[in-house]
Order: C-alpha cells, then sequence, then structure tokens
C-alpha cells in the first residue's frame, strides 16, 4: 500500500512541473527547431513624380469682339490681360473712330473701324500681344427704310413697297438696341379693324405690358414707342399683333435720341407655323367663353397665341403665315387657301395700304426654319370635310417644304385645339416620310369656341415639350 502511495505522488509532482512550464514565445514547442523565417521587410513608397511647373499663359482679349457708338458719342472699351502690360490701342480709320490712350473710343462719322490692343508679355522675352474688336459708328435714326437696315433684326415676312417695310403677317415686326432714352417710329396703318404692335422694351416678356393702337384709316404717323427711359443702352421689340386678313402696316422711319447700337443676335433656333384663326389669336382676348360677333374690335392679340408662346419657351425666332378661314385646300367664306398662297409673302387677298406691289413671291432662303409647324384643317373639316383629299393635300404640303427646306428640316403637324377629327389623317401623313422628320402634336382642346389665353398657354406648353423632343 505506501508503495502504490509513492507512485501516485510521484505522479501527480511530475505533472505539476510540466504544467509550469511556459512555452517559447514564438508559439513553438520545446521540441520544435528555432524558425529560419526572415520578417518581411515594409515596402519602400515610390517616391511621387515632381509635376511639370505649367506654362504662364500671356495674352491680351477685348471683353466684346465689337462695339456700338454715334457720331459724336464715345464708349470705353473693355479687355483682359493675363500676365501682360504696358496696353496700347490705334485705330484702323482714325477719321471715322478714334481711340484714347486709355481704350475710349469715339465715333466721328458713320462707319466702321478695327480697333487694336497691343501688350507687352510679362517674360524675359518680352513677347509682343495683340487684339481686336470690331466699332461701328451707327446713326441715331433712319428716315427711310428699305429693310436691309445693318442694326435693325426684322421679324416675319415682310416686303418694302411705298417707301415704307411692311409688315403684314401676324407677330411680324422688327428689334434693335439703342443708347438713348427714348424710341419713336412713323408707321403708317390701315384696315377694317384697328391695327394694334405691342412694344417689348428692356427684356419685357408680356405682349400685354404695352399695347398701341395704330390709325385704321390709312395714314402716317409718329409713334413714341418707348420714352422716360435711364440713359444707357436698351432693347426694343415691336410685334403685330392683329392679322393680315383685317389689318396692313408698314415702318416708314425709326428714331432714336441716341443712336442704334449693333444688331440683335439671332436666336438659336427658327420656327416657322402655318395656321389659321388659332393661330393669329381670332378673338382669344374676350373674357367670355362666347364669341362676341365680327365687329368687335381689339380683342385679338396675336403674340398671346401657342405659336408666340411656344416660341418663347423654347427661345426661338419665329415666322407666322396664318390667316383665319383659311384651310389647306377649302376656306371660310371665299376661295382663298393655303395650297395657292404659302410661298407668297403674307396671308390675304387684301392689301389695306394699297402698295401697289401686290402680294409678293416669298425668298425662302432669307429664312429657313429648323421646324415648321402646320396647324391647318379645322376649316376643311368644318367646310368641305374630305380625308383622303386632306392627307393628299398635307402629304403634298410637307413635300413643298422639304424642296424649299432641305429635309434637316423637322415638321410638326398641329392639330387639337378646335377640333380632334384630323389628327388620326396627320399620323398617316406621318407616317408616309419614313425618315422620321414628320411628326405629329395633339395640342389641348379648347374650353369653348377658339381658343383663350388659358388654352393657348396649355398648348403652347404642349408644343414647346414636343419641339424640345426632336431638335
Amino acid at each position: 500500500m505506501k508503495k502504490w502511495l509513492l507512485i501516485f505522488l510521484s505522479a501527480i509532482l511530475f505533472l505539476t512541473g510540466c504544467a509550469g512550464r511556459n512555452p517559447p514565445p514564438d508559439g513553438t514547442t520545446p521540441s520544435d527547431p528555432p524558425s529560419t523565417e526572415q520578417p518581411d521587410t515594409p515596402d519602400t513608397p515610390d517616391t511621387p513624380d515632381t509635376p511639370e511647373p505649367e506654362e504662364p499663359t500671356y495674352s491680351v482679349a477685348f471683353d466684346s469682339a465689337d462695339y456700338a457708338v454715334g457720331a459724336g458719342a464715345s464708349a470705353q472699351t473693355s479687355i483682359t490681360l493675363t500676365n501682360a502690360e504696358n496696353a496700347t490701342y490705334v485705330s484702323s480709320a482714325p477719321s471715322v473712330v478714334s481711340v484714347s490712350e486709355s481704350g475710349v473710343i469715339t465715333g466721328i462719322v458713320l462707319g466702321s473701324a478695327t480697333v487694336t490692343v497691343n501688350a507687352v508679355a510679362k517674360n524675359e522675352s518680352k513677347d509682343k500681344l495683340s487684339a481686336t474688336c470690331e466699332v461701328f459708328v451707327n446713326p441715331a435714326s433712319y428716315e427711310t427704310l428699305d429693310g436691309d437696315e445693318p442694326t435693325v433684326k426684322w421679324l416675319g415676312r415682310t416686303f418694302t413697297a411705298a417707301g415704307a417695310v411692311n409688315c403684314y403677317n401676324t407677330a411680324s415686326g422688327f428689334e434693335a438696341g439703342f443708347y438713348g432714352t427714348r424710341f419713336s417710329a412713323r408707321i403708317v396703318a390701315a384696315g377694317n379693324k384697328t391695327p394694334q404692335v405691342c412694344v417689348l422694351v428692356d427684356g419685357e416678356t408680356s405682349p400685354t405690358a404695352k399695347i398701341v393702337d395704330l390709325t385704321k384709316n390709312k395714314a402716317t404717323a409718329t409713334y413714341v414707342l418707348a420714352e422716360n427711359l435711364e440713359e444707357g443702352a436698351h432693347t426694343i421689340r415691336v410685334c403685330k399683333l392683329t392679322e393680315p386678313f383685317t389689318t396692313s402696316l408698314g415702318f416708314v422711319s425709326l428714331e432714336t435720341d441716341g443712336y442704334f447700337l449693333n444688331r440683335p443676335k439671332d436666336r438659336a433656333l427658327k420656327l416657322e407655323v402655318y395656321g389659321d384663326s388659332i393661330t393669329v389669336g381670332h378673338k382669344n382676348m374676350r373674357t367670355t367663353a362666347e364669341e362676341p360677333d365680327d365687329s368687335a374690335d381689339k380683342i385679338q392679340n396675336g403674340c398671346m397665341t401657342y405659336a408666340w408662346l411656344a416660341a418663347e419657351k423654347v427661345n426661338a425666332e419665329l415666322n407666322v403665315m396664318a390667316r383665319t378661314g383659311i384651310g389647306i385646300y377649302s376656306a371660310w367664306g371665299n376661295p382663298f387657301i393655303l395650297k395657292n398662297n404659302w410661298n407668297k409673302t403674307y396671308l390675304s387677298e387684301t392689301d389695306f395700304l394699297a402698295t401697289g406691289a401686290g402680294n409678293p413671291a416669298w425668298d425662302f432662303d432669307l429664312y429657313v426654319p429648323d421646324v415648321v409647324i402646320v396647324n391647318i384643317g379645322t376649316n376643311d373639316y368644318w367646310y368641305q370635310r374630305n380625308e383622303t383629299l386632306y392627307k393628299k393635300e398635307m402629304k403634298a404640303f410637307c413635300e413643298n417644304l422639304f424642296e424649299k427646306y432641305g429635309s434637316e428640316t423637322k415638321i410638326v403637324l398641329a392639330g387639337g385645339m378646335m377640333i380632334t377629327d384630323n389628327i388620326s389623317a396627320m399620323k398617316s401623313v406621318a407616317k408616309e416620310f419614313t425618315a422620321g422628320n414628320v411628326t405629329v402634336v395633339k395640342l389641348p382642346i379648347s374650353a369653348a369656341n377658339h381658343p383663350r389665353v388659358a388654352d393657348n398657354r396649355a398648348a403652347a406648353t404642349a408644343l414647346a415639350k414636343h419641339i424640345e423632343s426632336i431638335v
């Protein structure tokens, strides 16, 4: 018994001694050979490339490519010097435009000159730098007009006859810039309704903000279109509100109390619209759903129509060829139809000014639209409904437009504001043009009778959205 007790105690002591021994710090057992692996050496970070120093820019530039002054008037040019100095100026025609040491230009006589600014680069080689701008000495007035005035942008299809630039179409007129406080025009007008124009000054957008009534008795008078403005640069846009079926007007002269600025730039997009009473704004300014009889005056505003409002939304130039009662092959009350007259200057058989020029053939090279909107068919369907004939004439009209303007022009067949019967026929015509350059848009229908302002605004939104989707 004593022998077995000694053996048991010896075993306990042996196990206790083993448990008290710590393993090596590298995690090996005492019997493992020492590790020969070397620890990883951390990568040496790459030294970033030193960027090449940028070559400095040395330049001089006018802040505007062109300037305008009147004879005897002065203006300060503006330049930007980049790492340059010692600017000096010279005029190519000092007898037309003089320029001072500080860049002040002065008009001497009507004409133009190139002004050059010279400067020196701020580098070791002192490089010579230069830039140019064009300076125009513009008139204070045009006592006679011929449609080729370099500072005036004429709007719509116009023609010159009987000493005036004649603007018969809805929304036709002019746009100009001027320096001064006042702008006036001599206008000859006539009609069986009161001819009216709207005047938009300095970015005014509402065609109802200022409306000027003209005489309807075939007389010439001077109309002050803007006055009491702060002396400085201004813009003016004058558009005819009444249609060629009822009124005619011509601009005889234009005058400022300062001088004209250079011609306004063209907008990036050009639209042309063919239409009927809807497009000219027939009775669109009435206050009731019920329409007054046709003797009612001053309830038409051709710039509160879907066409004009859509053009403004997409920032486009606009040509309108429209007339109350017209159709492509049929018409209300008379045989004046679109297919026989679309290539003339205005859509009316009556020249209320009796210019003696008749209705001149239009030069299609003068205005090539990006998009042509054709809103025709209401009168055809009301007075001589024939869907087969409508398709035939509409297709032929589209082909004529492509012949004049080229296949790059987009044609939009629009309808739905007073009738929807012709929409399916329009879609059928559009399918005939497999290039996809003829599309159809159905505009919101009028709440009652001819569209009023709210109806036109809704249609303008739909048309503008469609135009933006195809250009």
